[in-house]
């Protein structure tokens, strides 16, 4: 056994050795003034992960431009040409994307010049410090150095090079508006009054995630966990990228959004966390009293701040069509007509209390050493959005209401939720809240932290006091019945490993059906009706799961959507914020639910759909268009988001009358913090958007047993598992 282990040993090291070796040799006469080499390796593993090995940060960084460029070069350009605001100028008015929505260039080109991103990245970029500064200008280096060895781009996608780093940044002020502007909280919901009707649901569908932080306390080995689980729209913007980065000075493995030039959430071996959708209100919208053509404040009349820029739309002839646009700002912010209504749009980050360091502040949560240098930088609050869920291996847990909240003149989350007048200038914000006045959870005695898009009293137990914070912060909300069902399965579990961990995140029991089911089954016994009856059996028989394999989830799912999704059903028990982990609970209105349970028992069989279906015949996981000889297509287990599955997954109609994820589980890791650290991660629809990828979707059989890989975090882990090894100089 000694003989063995001395073994094993010499082999890492003579790997490690090696690579040393090739990587001086590579870069023997590029050191840097502090003698640190340029260049790097990427080692690819079989799952199309790039590893990235460099001494340097911009070699991380210009290497991760190409890995990006190779595994996404038609949506990463995209995606640029859009956040340019001259994305129909490239791609004409519509571009069908075809996974998961068309995309109305025009539009949100027209959304993108309104809220003057495409100057806005161009100071951003002046504000970075030299090292960022040097570390955008590298990895868009990577970008079109890798483009100009392709030979396979689009016509369209070739327009858009040379990438620039400015372009980094303004594809960055899109994310960010997108997630503050189409917030799923009450507040920020008001700001997309003002989009068009073409981009308003494309542009938002933004949903949640799952993010718990473990303690010893709840851990059977001691170790702090973590279970990062987001849940992001299938394509576009939200698009997952798995990678690893290794280096002396930065050590991650993790994922980011396409585009995005650092991790967006991962883990090392001293620290990990994750990001939530928040509920908070970053954005306000201002309804104008006009004067003639100025705005009111204060009863005095005043100008707006006019520019005029041109769109071009590429038509299909090729040529391009000129759009003149006059493009207004108020003292609140730029401004949009609707319905006959003029409106100032404000929002925190990207027009407002500007967040230009938020990708150092996202470098730099991966470098701290330890849990106070950790929340020190996310003091700073240039991420604008999102929750924070953290866990460490000095046993350390901590969950944050993150995020920029303006601090303002009163009012509640109700009040804030609507238009708010314009015409008064008392209403118009200019500060944030600092970090110490927002909700926080750390290392509470529950030995858990955790969050699914509620709001954020719920973050451990006991509950945080609304009370104790201003009145606009967040709404005085029960948990969504997902987040319910993750305390619920965090409570009834004593102590977790990585396989309970792993068994948990799985989870689909359908809450909803243990609030409601019962006395639909008893109404609908009782009706005397042969058809209910018929229906009650298939419902009474079945496990209230939504796995693949369930029989009764179809019918349960088509009785909620009948009744107009479970904020239409009529509750014995509304949901009340006094009573937040048992409700909403009951039926109240015995003919309200039968005769749903009627309409959605006949439109199953009116479509040859067998009342008992296994849920997995039904709901799949599939990647590629419709018809084509490659499409990849999976039984999915998970139900939507308002039935309350701790895995979700949300589908839309497909051309075979069955149902396809679009949204849901994407990049997943769940991570115990030990020594060794051992981690388990999925990216569920592949690692790259490229149909001829083998890593398109190449995930997607491993999703639908609820499975996992091992996270190949030690070099020896990826040689073993190796599919490419590349090198380069810079």
């Amino acid at each position: 056994m000694n003989a063995l282990k001395g073994r094993k040993v010499v082999k890492r090291l003579i790997l490690a050795l090696l690579g040393i070796a090739m990587l001086s040799l590579l870069t023997a006469c590029e050191l840097d003034d502090d003698g640190k080499p340029r260049g790097s390796q990427v080692l690819w593993d079989r799952s199309g992960v790039p590893h990235i090995y460099a001494a340097r940060a911009d070699s991380l960084a210009y290497a991760f431009g190409r890995a990006q460029m190779q595994a996404h070069p038609e949506l990463l350009l995209r995606l640029y040409a859009q956040g340019r605001g001259r994305g129909a100028e490239y791609y004409g008015a519509v571009f069908e994307a075809g996974e998961p929505f068309p995309s109305n260039m025009a539009e949100v080109d027209r959304l993108v010049r309104a809220m003057g991103f495409p100057e806005r990245s161009k100071q951003w970029l002046q504000q970075q410090s030299p090292r960022m500064r040097a570390y955008l200008d590298a990895f868009v280096a990577g970008i079109n150095d890798q483009a100009a060895a392709s030979g396979s781009l689009s016509p369209a996608a070739r327009a858009v090079l040379p990438v620039r780093s400015e372009d980094v940044l303004a594809h960055t002020l899109r994310i960010f508006f997108s997630y503050l502007s189409g917030s799923t909280a009450t507040g920020a919901a008001n700001c997309s009054l003002v989009y068009p009707d073409a981009v308003a649901t494309p542009i938002n569908l933004i949903g949640g995630s799952n993010g718990w932080a473990l303690g010893p306390a709840k851990s059977r080995s001691g170790n702090a966990m973590l279970l990062a689980n987001p849940h992001l729209l299938w394509g576009g913007s939200h698009t997952w990228f798995e990678a690893q980065f290794k280096s002396p000075e930065y050590d991650i493995y993790g994922a980011t959004l396409v585009g995005l030039p650092v991790m967006r959430i991962g883990f090392n071996q001293r620290l990990g966390w994750v990001h939530t959708v928040n509920t908070q209100d970053g954005c306000d919208l201002y309804q104008l009293k006009l004067s003639g053509r100025q705005y009111l404040l204060d009863g005095v009349a005043r100008d707006f701040e006019t520019k005029r820029e041109t769109l071009y739309i590429r038509q299909p002839d090729g040529s391009l069509q000129a759009e003149q646009l006059t493009l207004r700002r108020a003292e609140q912010g730029p401004v949009f007509d609707k319905d006959g209504q003029s409106y100032a749009l404000r929002i925190v980050g990207v027009d407002q209390l500007q967040t230009p360091g938020v990708l150092e502040q996202w470098w730099d949560m991966a470098q701290a050493p330890d849990f106070l240098a950790f929340r020190k930088v996310v003091a700073r609050l240039q991420n604008p959005y999102h929750n924070i869920i953290y866990a460490d291996a000095q046993r350390n847990i901590w969950a944050a209401f993150g995020g920029l909240t303006p601090r303002r003149a009163g009012g509640d989350a109700a009040y804030w939720a609507q238009p708010v007048d314009g015409s008064r200038s008392d209403l118009i914000w200019r500060q944030a809240l600092r970090l110490d006045e927002l909700p926080q959870a750390t290392n509470p005695a529950s030995g858990w932290v955790q969050n699914s898009n509620s709001v954020p009293w719920y973050m451990s137990k006991p509950a945080l006091d609304p009370a104790a914070y201003a009145a606009y912060l967040s709404p005085r909300a029960s948990p969504l019945l997902r987040e319910q069902r993750g305390i619920e399965l965090i409570e009834q579990t004593p102590a977790f490993s990585l396989d309970t961990l792993l068994s948990a995140k799985h989870d689909t029991r359908l809450l909803l059906a243990d609030r409601v089911l019962d006395d639909l089954i008893g109404y609908a016994r009782a009706s005397g009706d042969a058809g209910l009856i018929a229906a009650a059996q298939v419902l009474a028989q079945w496990d209230r799961r939504s796995d693949a394999a369930s029989k009764g989830a179809v019918l349960f799912a088509a009785w909620v959507a009948a009744s107009g999704g479970e904020e239409a059903l009529r509750y014995r028990q509304e949901a009340d914020p006094a009573q937040p982990y048992r409700t909403p609970a009951g039926l109240r209105d015995a003919g309200f639910a039968l005769s749903k349970l009627v309409a959605a028992a006949q439109g199953l069989q009116q479509a040859g759909v067998p009342l008992d279906i296994a849920f997995g015949e039904v709901y799949r996981l599939r990647r590629g268009p419709a018809g084509g000889a490659a499409r990849l297509d999976q039984p999915a287990s998970g139900g939507a988001e308002g039935l309350g599955a701790f895995r979700t997954f949300s589908y839309i109609g497909d051309s075979d009358g069955r149902q396809r994820a679009i949204f849901g589980d994407t990049f997943t890791a769940l991570v115990e913090f030990g020594r060794p650290l051992r981690a388990k991660v999925i990216n569920t629809y592949g690692n790259s958007s490229q149909p001829q990828s083998p890593y398109y979707g190449d995930q997607l059989p491993l999703a639908a047993r609820n499975e996992m890989r091992d996270a190949l975090l030690k070099r020896e882990q990826v040689e073993a598992a190796l599919a490419k090894r590349e090198w380069f100089r810079r």
